[in-house]
């Protein structure tokens, strides 16, 4: 099995919808609303991510299986946390967003490990510091995230309905 991570590019823009969209039906048949409204990933996000660089894809031999998005630029929705606090940050931090995995192939790690080979990313850049959040019944992304080490920091909230996210923190 050959398992690579690598940016993704305007031809691989398909693909990575697909697995959206997948990813967004499977958060609905959970019951949770994250990706349902005005939160949800639209192609013009995506696509300018891709222009810019910022979206990784998870690959298993040659086949696109995840996608998410990592940015060194500041999250404005990190700046009121409440439940608890960030740890004080020693630099420039990247976050993790629009993080998914083909729900095809769930169950058998691939998160665990994209999430992890996404951290190498970040630390290649320079970054000693992830952020990433999740929505509160998004009990699955929870074990990844967590799985990985991050420590859990508090709430915060996004402009939007259902706009909740309990965030977490990890130093490189």
């Amino acid at each position: 099995m050959n398992i690579e991570i690598r940016n993704g590019n305007s031809g691989d823009f398909h693909d990575i919808m697909q697995i959206i969209n997948k990813a967004r039906i499977k958060l609905a048949e959970s019951g949770s609303p994250q990706w349902s409204e005005e939160d949800s990933p639209n192609e013009e996000d995506i696509k300018s991510e891709i222009e810019k660089g910022n979206n990784y894809l998870f690959t298993i031999n040659n086949v696109i299986v995840g996608t998410a998005i990592v940015t060194d630029e500041e999250e404005q929705a990190y700046s009121t946390i409440s439940c608890g606090d960030w740890d004080a940050s020693q630099g420039s931090y990247a976050t993790i967003h629009k993080f998914a995995i083909n729900p095809e192939i769930n169950g058998k790690g691939y998160g665990k490990t994209f999430l992890k080979l996404l951290l190498f990313v970040c630390k290649e850049k320079g970054m000693s510091e992830v952020r990433i959040d999740t929505y509160p019944r998004n009990r699955a992304m929870q074990n990844v995230i967590l799985s990985a080490g991050f420590a859990f920091k508090g709430i915060i909230q996004l402009p939007f309905v259902n706009g909740e996210r309990y965030a977490y923190q990890l130093f490189l």
